[in-house]
């Protein structure tokens, strides 16, 4: 191969150091790096169309508007207060009601939206307890990323996986969720004792009753039909999510339908939650696919693929040990969104040249993309926006004591995962 097949690494290594500066909004980095590509003849206009998996981009796009409208109509408010009513200010209820909320939902929402809401709402329990928020909000944090591991919709990286390689959500449900089980309870386990030592300088157990009986869930709830409308579109289309492979119905359709259905009954203002959908975030990843195409079209990544089969041996086990750690490093420094895009090429080609199977190595990627993001601030989305929202409410975590709790959590899921990976699939 010329020296010019590797441009299009490079230019994609350009990309991905610019987003971990943070100096430039990820969109511009992204649609830069597709611009450059189309610009220098790497890839023609055809393969760059080809290259984007509109299948990822439409089921992002309708789940998108039927968060939105839950969130519109106070739902996520709402949960929060039942959570907190339900664990009573008792540390360990606390820390397992919230955490395991944040999870579900991760599951099959975005990860974003639910830190927005979580974080906020453990800001203020903490300030109201007198408590540092910090050990509770990284712990939902990973929790966030552990959860979305669990389904093909939780995480972007789990629908960038499970469309470009043809998974379905069952696949993820019946392989991926699991482990994220196990490794929800072990992270769990992790935070409890930081958690127990902030509550030690919680109020006085009888002041916080008496607030605790204050707390009225009802007066969260914004819009009761709109509430209602959303919660039942929301359920049919996670239903049919589910069916999608029975039924023989494309994911990206079903999200959409879920986002027409809700746009129509929900009411006349309904046509506004497109205007506040993320569109950053779709532009991001459209662009993305098409910089990750011009290097799937120059062949490297078969390179790659074969390099990495080599230092298997010939091993599923060490395969999938070196991929699995190899993407949890490299996603504690990345975010998770573009390494998983420019990583399923990768495994598609490596599945290819080793005759292991791809949703071996497609569970294998989609577990140390999401567990690995959970290191530091900046792995994952859900880290960014959970830490930033609580800066707003002027909590300030830094990274050292971010990783501190992050770390030791985010090893612990990996070595996990690891085990049961090498259980479950290395024979």
């Amino acid at each position: 191969m010329g020296v010019t097949s590797y441009v299009p690494i490079a230019v994609l290594a350009a990309v991905l150091a610019l987003l971990v500066t943070g100096k430039v909004h990820r969109t511009t980095v992204a649609l830069g790096g597709a611009v450059t590509v189309l610009g220098l003849g790497l890839i023609t206009e055809q393969q760059a169309i080809d290259a984007v998996q509109w299948e990822a981009l439409g089921l992002i796009f309708g789940m998108f508007i039927l968060v939105a409208a839950l969130s519109k109509s106070g739902f996520f408010e709402w949960i929060g207060l039942v959570a907190i009513r339900s664990a009573n200010y008792h540390p360990l209820k606390i820390l397992i009601t919230l955490t395991a909320l944040t999870a579900v939902l991760s599951a099959f929402m975005d990860s974003i939206t639910v830190m927005i809401f979580m974080a906020s709402l453990t800001v203020e329990v903490a300030r109201a307890m007198g408590i540092s928020p910090v050990p509770l909000l990284v712990a939902e944090i990973t929790s966030a990323n552990i959860g979305g591991a669990a389904t093909m919709v939780g995480d972007p990286p789990n629908v960038i996986i499970g469309t470009s390689l043809g998974l379905g959500f069952l696949d993820f449900v019946a392989h991926t969720a699991p482990i994220a089980a196990v490794a929800f309870v072990a992270n769990v386990a992790m935070f409890y004792v930081p958690v127990r030592r902030a509550f030690r300088k919680a109020h006085p157990r009888e002041a916080l009753e008496a607030r605790h009986r204050d707390l009225d869930p009802r007066s969260a709830v914004k819009d009761v039909k709109l509430m209602r409308i959303a919660l039942i579109v929301f359920a049919f289309t996670v239903t049919l999510l589910v069916l999608h492979q029975l039924l023989d119905l494309v994911v990206a359709f079903v999200a959409v339908l879920g986002a027409v259905l809700v746009l129509a009954f929900g009411g006349r203002d309904m046509p506004e939650l497109v205007e506040k959908i993320d569109w950053h975030t779709l532009v991001f990843l459209g662009a993305l696919f098409v910089v990750v195409g011009s290097v799937g079209a120059s062949g490297v990544l078969s390179e790659i693929a074969a390099a990495l089969g080599r230092l298997g041996g010939g091993s599923a086990a060490v395969l999938i040990t070196l991929l699995l750690w190899a993407v949890a490093l490299a996603s504690a420094l990345l975010d998770n969104v573009p390494l998983s895009a420019a990583m399923v090429p990768v495994v598609r080609d490596l599945a290819a040249a080793t005759g292991m199977p791809v949703t071996t190595l497609a569970w294998t990627l989609a577990l140390g993309a999401d567990f690995g993001g959970n290191a530091t601030p900046i792995g994952a989305s859900a880290n960014i926006v959970g830490l930033a929202v609580a800066e707003k409410h002027g909590v300030h975590v830094g990274w050292r004591e971010y990783t501190r709790l992050a770390v030791p959590a985010a090893l612990l899921s990996v070595a996990i995962a690891n085990v049961l990976l090498l259980v479950l699939y290395a024979r």
